[in-house]
């Protein structure tokens, strides 16, 4: 059965260069508006699994601008700036580190008696020195080519007041997860909020900039990891709230100051009375002794809130409830991470993409090697465990990386590769159909295209059953016979044949002219194949017989055949040359069958089976011993047998005493009784007349009579011919 060589391997390159698409096509997508909006998410989940970090030790005390504080000052929102001096006046009596106040004073206050609330307040900036104001860089919506920075008012920057952005990075989907460390303005670097309190609380040098690297800021001792340009990660502390916070009012009710009668309660420099079961205020508490102060709002009308990775907290009763974070609170977890220089790290580029890569080769091997179930499983694996480090890296060691680009790799590689391989295998089904299909069965086709590696290519030593068939007298046929003729004749018999061959599980080996060559029990095992070669063999003469009479009535030669079967251990595989090569059987029993088919025309018969095939066939068929014989080039004899019909069919009673009497002939004739062999011969073609291998026998045994083989005699008859 020739084959051509499968050129569908698969090619190295090929599998590279699918790993390499995935790799990049995965980068195009995760650079997306919806990925990283997913990447954002991710991030933020992993916020939440992770909880809120303890800051039991944190220095940062948020005094709030809150509804309380509103409703209890004389005045209403916005406040006479001398409410602001009032309260630092405090703090710094508390002995404060340090004091942070998130409220944006760009311009004077134009209320009545706002230019002395100004002074004061200028007065109080001018007298210490631990006091950060606000400023902003403004982006007109729609140019974002015009910025403009917007200090505070001048009046207080007169002062030497130092003051930071408050200017925070917004995120694609509209989250706060960065933070602006500095920004340049005019060839300017101005410090963040954070950076400008971090520099008063560390005692550093007033004039410390904040110096921008590449993969970090720096702020004296302090090396903060950037993101991207100008900006940060923050590591949020936890959700709103996580951060000690007391009301506007706590600090600026004291006997100084009066609010409104139902507030006024002087609480702020209370002693308290520890008889009575009264706490001290702030200032007698000593709580605010070398703290952080940040003063901004905490009222929702102000909308300085917003939604931060802890968007969602849960409730009393467990439910998750939206909660935004407010700006005095960003600046807070900002600074917090600093001064415990908790940062958060991502990879850098260089180590993400080498990471793509080695997840890639992993697919890649995972597709390679493992069959199709198997790498399914093994790739969910591989996509749980990288889901879950990324969660564990982040937990335990503030480490952020990428995942949805990873696993869009993972996935777009597996299926790449799924895909080739589905190609290639369509092209192997391709290749085995083209070479087995007008060969084999159809179902034996199929078992094969499940499982091409029961097609063993290259050979392999296996039991089959070979069998050989030839047309009687066709060279003298082929003389009677136009070559149109004999073709159409030549092709109904081959047809005839081949169809009964494929219908009993054998494939067609080879055709040669009128002989043709089939094995059973290739290309796919099974047990049974004597069984089914025998039962083809009979097969094939009995659609013989209906041929014939067609023949007959058309006026065509009629054909008869000789079948020659035997079963043993040969060598299956592909024999040829690198690119062409034949799918078929070598070996010691294939040559054996060959010979038998050609042995039948000594004995008359039609089916001639070897010893090796009887062994597995003799209790399903009826058979009789034909002849211990020595086939041309080979040494040691082989006992022959004649097919005759399945047990299963009717066979006439003078047939079966004839067996009966030709067996017992066999014995006589094996020791030398020639007078009773004859007898015996010469009573079985009276059961039926003119059976050759009785006439055979009968004639040998006259033969050895007159003219004796001598004492000598093995009794094996040599096969001069093929």
């Amino acid at each position: 059965m020739a084959l051509k060589k499968n050129k569908h391997k698969e090619k190295p390159l090929y599998s590279v260069l699918i790993s390499v698409v995935a790799i990049l096509f995965a980068l195009l997508i995760g650079q997306t508006t919806t990925f990283i909006s997913l990447e954002h998410d991710l991030l933020d989940y992993r916020f939440k699994m992770r909880g809120s970090i303890d800051i039991s030790d944190s220095p940062i005390i948020i005094l709030a601008i809150d509804d309380q504080s509103d409703e209890s000052t004389p005045a209403r929102w916005p406040w006479p700036r001398e409410y602001f001096a009032h309260v630092i006046e405090n703090l710094i009596e508390a002995e404060v580190k340090a004091i942070g106040i998130d409220v944006i004073f760009e311009q004077a206050d134009f209320s009545p008696g706002g230019e002395m609330s100004d002074q004061r307040f200028a007065d109080i900036l001018a007298q210490h020195n631990n006091v950060v104001l606000a400023g902003k860089l403004m982006v007109p919506t729609g140019r974002a080519d015009i910025i403009t920075l917007v200090p505070p008012y001048e009046k207080f920057v007169e002062t030497g007041v130092p003051w930071g952005l408050v200017s925070f990075n917004l995120d694609e989907d509209g989250f706060y997860r960065r933070y602006l460390v500095g920004q340049t303005y005019n060839d300017r670097i101005y410090p963040s909020f954070a950076a400008a309190l971090l520099k008063i609380y560390a005692n550093l040098d007033p004039n410390t900039e904040v110096l921008e690297m590449e993969d970090r800021f720096v702020i004296g001792p302090y090396s903060i990891p950037k993101i991207n340009s100008y900006s940060s990660i923050i590591n949020y502390m936890g959700p709103s709230g996580t951060f000690p916070r007391y009301s506007f009012d706590a600090v600026l009710d004291d006997v100084d100051f009066d609010l409104i009668i139902d507030y006024d309660l002087d609480s702020f420099d209370d002693p308290g009375d520890e008889e009575l079961g009264l706490p001290p205020g702030l200032l007698a508490s000593g709580m605010l002794k070398d703290k952080i102060i940040l003063i901004g709002s905490t009222v929702v009308e102000l909308h300085d809130d917003f939604p931060t990775p802890f968007l969602q907290t849960r409730d009393e009763e467990g439910y998750f409830v939206p909660t935004l974070t407010y700006g005095v609170e960003i600046h807070a977890n900002m600074l917090q991470m600093i001064l415990s220089e908790n940062y958060l790290h991502s990879l850098p580029y260089i180590w993400e993409l080498l990471l793509l890569v080695l997840l890639g080769v992993l697919v890649f091997i995972i597709t390679r090697y493992l069959p199709t179930f198997g790498g399914v499983f093994v790739m969910i694996l591989l996509l749980v465990l990288y889901f879950v480090s990324t969660f564990v890296l982040f937990g335990q060691w503030n480490t952020i990386i990428q995942v949805s680009t990873p696993i869009l790799v993972i996935l777009l590689t597996f299926g790449g590769h799924t895909i080739y391989r589905y190609v290639l295998s369509q092209h192997e089904k391709k290749m085995i159909t083209g070479a087995f299909a007008h060969y084999v069965p159809a179902k034996v086709v199929d078992q094969i295209l499940a499982d091409p590696e029961k097609l063993s290519l290259g050979g392999e030593e296996r039991e089959v059953t070979v069998m050989f068939t030839d047309v009687a007298g066709f060279t003298s046929l082929s003389e009677r016979l136009t070559p149109a003729e004999l073709v159409k004749l030549l092709n109904e018999y081959l047809t005839e044949m081949t169809d009964t061959v494929l219908a009993h599980d054998g494939i067609i080996d080879k055709y040669e002219g009128d002989a043709i060559m089939a094995e059973f029990g290739v290309p796919v095992p099974y047990d049974n194949h004597a069984f089914m070669a025998c039962k083809t063999a009979i097969e094939m003469q009995k659609k013989l017989i209906k041929l014939r009479e067609k023949w007959e009535k058309e006026g065509k030669p009629e054909l008869r055949a000789r079948i020659g079967i035997n079963t043993g251990v040969v060598i299956v595989g592909n024999m040829g040359s690198r690119d062409v090569f034949d799918y078929t059987v070598m070996g010691d029993h294939v040559n054996l069958g060959s010979r038998l088919e050609g042995a039948n025309k000594f004995y008359g018969t039609e089916i001639m089976i070897s010893e090796f095939t009887y062994d597995y066939i003799k209790d399903e068929f009826h058979t009789r011993e034909l002849d211990l014989i020595r086939v041309k080039g080979k040494d040691k004899p082989i006992k022959v047998f004649q097919l005759i019909k399945s047990k299963k069919e009717k066979v006439s009673e003078d047939f079966l005493k004839m067996l009966d009497v030709y067996n017992k002939g066999i014995q006589h004739y094996k020791i030398q009784e020639w007078s009773e062999a004859i007898d015996c011969f010469e009573a079985c073609l009276n059961y039926v007349p003119e059976d050759p291998p009785s006439v055979e026998y009968r004639s040998r045994c006259i033969e050895f009579k007159f003219n004796s083989p001598g004492p000598d005699w093995d009794g094996i008859t040599v096969m001069k011919e093929k």
